[in-house]
């Protein structure tokens, strides 16, 4: 009795199943965010295995589970399982996509906020981007210790204000420095990757990414841009490893020292910090690199930078305390999944 009302009720649920994707095939499957071919294949794969048990005999004999009493059923379960999942991984693939599409429109949107020279005339030199979200009482020092030139080019400062909810806009202005604002919070690597498209649009030679809460020290920053200029290296990292920096816990030291050695194995890097954001990069192999990350940006930028064939390497900066505020990084779990999650993705595409 329990099986055959198990076949019954995967007749009817496939049959539905079924009726609805013809419906929406036939109206142009508007209206669906389950592609109705997807639906189709299910419902006529629910009627297969409600009229013909053994249609699913050859996958129950590879999972080992021939002449199991409930064998047929479990098979049925796991297949399902299986298939949720893909579906599953495919509605996620979906958002990514309408968030990157998202994304693209907020970036463009606020680099047409900056008035840039006529396409044909560059403005060379150094673009020192600076991400900051709710950081007006920092940026001031930040932006004033950025030295005018470094490695003999000039420097251009950035404040990309990406959604704050204090006045680091108008701060930022005060101080006479280029300003962009997002109008939601989209996250560190969203900020950069504006930042990376008013370059291109400058036409500067090289750009540093300088984090707002006065971490990193601007007084070093030709260590990170002289590589390039002199052409030596189109990617410098900045490592608190070789350099110094005040450990924020063992934990996070443990982790960052974990996904350095991946990074380097799956990228065939010898960099020593790969979750520092103090780093210069040239200009001109920003476009061979594919963005996709609105968080977690590090790992994206490096194994880019490397599968780009850029050619990448590190030096030794510090690290200072925040100078005030709180760290917008979150917790160490929260921190580590989403750096393995890119990590493992970056790689995979």
């Amino acid at each position: 009795m329990p099986i055959s009302l198990l076949r019954i009720a995967g007749l009817v649920l496939g049959a539905v199943l079924a009726t609805l994707a013809i419906g929406r095939l036939r109206r142009g499957g508007s209206g669906s965010r389950l592609p109705p071919t997807i639906l189709l294949l299910v419902g006529l794969g629910l009627l297969a295995v409600a009229l013909v048990p053994d249609f699913v005999r050859p996958i129950q004999n590879v999972l080992g589970l021939e002449g199991e009493p409930l064998g047929r059923l479990v098979t049925v379960l796991v297949v399902s399982v299986a298939i949720g999942y893909l579906l599953l991984f495919y509605a996620l693939a979906r958002a990514d996509r309408a968030n990157q599409r998202v994304s693209r429109l907020v970036r463009a949107l606020s680099a047409a906020q900056l008035e840039t020279a006529r396409a044909d005339v560059r403005l060379g030199g150094t673009l020192v981007c600076i991400p900051a979200f709710d950081e007006a009482e920092n940026l001031p020092v930040v932006i004033r210790e950025v030295p005018p030139a470094v490695a003999g080019m000039a420097t251009h400062v950035l404040v990309i204000d990406d959604g704050s909810r204090d006045s680091t806009a108008q701060v930022a202005r005060g101080l006479g420095v280029r300003v962009v604002s997002h109008p939601v919070n989209s996250g560190q690597g969203a900020a950069l990757q504006t930042g990376y498209l008013i370059a291109e649009r400058l036409g500067v030679d090289v750009v540093v990414t300088l984090d707002a809460d006065g971490q990193h020290d601007p007084a070093e920053m030709d260590r990170l841009v002289k590589p390039i200029a002199e052409g030596a290296a189109d990617f410098v990292v900045g490592s608190r490893r070789m350099g110094a920096g005040q450990s924020e816990s063992r934990t996070r030291d443990a982790g960052i020292t974990l996904y350095t050695r991946l990074i380097n194995l799956l990228g065939g890097t010898q960099v020593t910090d790969i979750a520092n954001g103090y780093r210069a990069i040239r200009a001109s192999r920003l476009s061979e690199i594919v963005f996709t990350e609105d968080q977690f940006h590090n790992p994206e930028l490096l194994l880019g930078a490397a599968r780009a064939g850029l050619r990448v390497t590190d030096v030794p900066v510090t690290i200072r305390r925040r100078a005030s505020g709180l760290s917008k990084k979150g917790t160490n779990l929260r921190y580590g999944l989403g750096f393995l999650r890119v990590i493992l993705k970056t790689w995979l595409r």
